[in-house]
């Protein structure tokens, strides 16, 4: 049958469908389109490495439902991976994040088992478990952002840094808002509420900007001098 003719019966079909309820001179026929696509969302990834040797991180996400798992990269840029990856909505989304060196080599691991709706999600934390001996890292997964720069910093005691957050919602374009600042132990470094760090002795610590449960940090390591 000639490509002319097939849409003549198409034509066909559909106007016979039209006017099922009118006439009876020929009886509807079912017509099958393609399947629409999946719904995606777009989640976005963080996390501090500044305290360790990971250059990029991995994320695979799989489900009941899909049949190929689907693969991110998140490089990493100064102390901070982050990055969006884009998951279709439905039940038991398997999140496993593994982190990787300069040489190749995996050195943290770890996944979390959600459901993905339309629309924002939730942050959930996914904690990567140490496979050659560095820390933790504690790495969020939802449809905000905080980004903290500088993501490491080294200070002398007595100096100061100013540090900037910046908010991103789930299509990784910048929001507005107030950030909430915080520092994990202030004898370390102290922090205003515009991010400006004051070293205050030696040690190492977290600097924490907070929006709506969603929080960015950055690492504080203050030396003697």
């Amino acid at each position: 049958m000639s490509m002319k003719r097939v849409t003549r019966a198409v034509r066909s079909s559909a106007g016979c469908l039209a006017i099922a309820a009118m006439a009876w001179g020929c009886e509807p026929q079912a017509v099958v389109g393609p399947s629409p696509p999946e719904d995606l969302v777009p989640l976005l990834l963080q996390a501090n490495v500044s305290s360790t040797s990971v250059t990029t991180l991995v994320v695979v996400v799989t489900g009941p439902d899909i049949t190929t798992p689907l693969v991110f990269n998140i490089e990493v840029s100064n102390g901070v991976a982050a990055g969006a990856i884009v998951v279709p909505t439905g039940s038991d989304r398997t999140i496993t994040v593994s982190a990787y060196d300069a040489k190749g080599i995996e050195t943290h691991r770890g996944s979390v088992t959600l459901d993905v709706h339309p629309g924002a999600n939730p942050t959930v934390s996914i904690t990567l478990l140490p496979l050659t001996g560095q820390q933790t890292i504690d790495a969020r997964l939802g449809s905000l952002m905080v980004v903290v720069e500088p993501g490491a910093v080294s200070l002398t005691v007595g100096e100061t840094v100013q540090l900037s957050a910046t908010i991103r919602d789930a299509n990784g374009d910048t929001m507005e808002g107030e950030v909430r600042w915080a520092t994990m132990n202030p004898a370390v470094a102290a922090v205003s509420q515009d991010g400006m760090v004051t070293a205050m002795k030696t040690g190492e610590t977290m600097v924490v900007a907070t929006f709506n449960g969603v929080g960015g940090s950055a690492t504080i390591t203050v030396t003697g001098g």
